[in-house]
């Protein structure tokens, strides 16, 4: 059953997360099995993906969307990125800056979406940490949305 999950920095009701210049919501697609906790599990070895949903907040137009998504390249590999108007690449650099970095070419009114980017995972190492996402525009302060998960070797 794939749930959506409203993420901040901080554990708010989903109506006062969106204080930014923009709300962020992960969801998974396949894969992944959310915990009553809100943890996201998958098992080792297998392909798993997720969305990421970014809409305007702000009261101008934003057409320069940068999303930084953080996460143990070694443990927990991106298999794909996919979405309309979205370039990615991965990133190395240690603890905080590895994962994969998106720029969206789409120009966004005020609380327009901007298009859908899809990534595909696989788990490689049995760890529990965060996916973490940082939506970052020129002239606004960065917005965070994380969701822990766990990837589980066991049988």
């Amino acid at each position: 059953m794939a749930a959506a999950l409203l993420l901040s920095a901080v554990a708010v009701p989903a109506a006062q997360a969106e204080t930014g210049f923009a709300s962020v919501e992960l969801t998974p697609t396949s894969g992944w099995l959310v915990q009553s906790n809100g943890t996201w599990n998958i098992r080792g070895g297998y392909a798993g993906g997720f969305a990421i949903d970014v809409t305007n907040q702000s009261a101008g137009d934003v057409d320069d969307l940068h999303l930084r998504i953080s996460f143990p390249t070694d443990k927990l590999e991106v298999t794909g990125y996919e979405g309309d108007h979205w370039t990615c690449w991965d990133v190395a650099g240690g603890p905080g800056v590895e994962g994969v970095h998106c720029q969206a070419d789409f120009l966004a009114v005020p609380q327009e979406a901007f298009p859908t980017l899809t990534l595909g995972t696989k788990g490689h190492q049995h760890h529990t940490d965060t996916l973490d996402v940082y939506a970052e525009s020129g002239g606004h302060d960065e917005v965070h949305a994380g969701v822990a998960y766990k990837v589980d070797i066991s049988t």
